[in-house]
């Protein structure tokens, strides 16, 4: 809209927006997604005391610091500014700095979870690998989950899987266990997209040099990796059934 175009170009209002998509679409669901899926990875949850600390003052410092924005944007205040004479701008600045240190309290609160997360780690630790009894099928394997994830391929009949094998009365097999087919780590994916970055980089900023030698060089590793067949090893049925059984005894202690 070229008349609201007119009024806010170059304002504060466009840091209230921007700011605002980026914290409240982005940031706030990255946060989110940490805490839902930090016992998966590590096997105990994050502090709720001071996740709730860390969520107030982040939620309610985002509004205080960036609404003020709003504000001073209608008004016509640009931004990158180094001082302004009008006294009547002060109190919305003011108010937006304190939004900024309950902001700067989230920030140092979610720290603070980390590490007394950490130290009390044994004691939030949950084996039962369902810290939120969650529904679905990533639930149904230990927190963290052993390399190869499932014993056996699990059998699913609704889109709430590991819901659905709990009301049936799920049981997890004691025998038959095989040995179990994976996948060798490799550095291939990561030197190749090393050699693709360069190879563009040298391309967009005319870097003729570094664009040949950094294509040659992708090619040639290409090729290379083509040839390593060395790519595979097998999990002992032995180990798998000892992982399977530390994970029962685990989730008996704890029901």
């Amino acid at each position: 809209m070229p008349p609201a175009d007119f009024v806010l170009h170059n304002s504060l209002f466009l840091v209230a927006h921007f700011h605002n998509v980026i914290i409240g679409g982005v940031l706030f669901g990255l946060m989110a997604g940490i805490t839902y899926w930090f016992p998966k990875a590590f096997g105990y949850r994050l502090d709720p005391f001071w996740g709730k600390c860390s969520f107030w003052f982040w939620t309610i410092g985002f509004y205080v610091a960036f609404m003020p924005l709003y504000v001073l944007g209608l008004m016509g205040v640009t931004r990158r500014l180094s001082h302004f004479d009008d006294p009547s701008l002060q109190i919305w600045f003011q108010i937006a700095a304190f939004g900024a240190l309950l902001i700067a309290l989230g920030i140092l609160s979610f720290i603070i979870q980390l590490l007394v997360s950490f130290i009390r780690r044994a004691v939030a630790a949950r084996y039962d690998g369902r810290p939120w009894n969650g529904r679905t099928l990533e639930w149904s394997t230990s927190s963290p989950p052993p390399v190869y994830n499932f014993a056996f391929t699990p059998i699913v009949h609704d889109r709430d899987a590991w819901y659905d094998m709990k009301k049936r009365g799920h049981v997890r097999p004691v025998a038959g266990f095989v040995p179990i087919h994976m996948p060798k780590n490799t550095a291939a994916g990561f030197v190749l997209a090393v050699l693709s970055a360069l190879c563009a980089f040298g391309l967009i900023w005319h870097m003729w040099p570094l664009a040949a030698a950094s294509f040659a060089t992708l090619i040639v590793a290409t090729i290379v990796h083509t040839f390593n067949y060395d790519r595979e090893f097998y999990i002992a049925a032995d180990e798998v059934v000892r992982t399977e059984d530390t994970r029962t005894r685990l989730l008996a202690s704890h029901v």
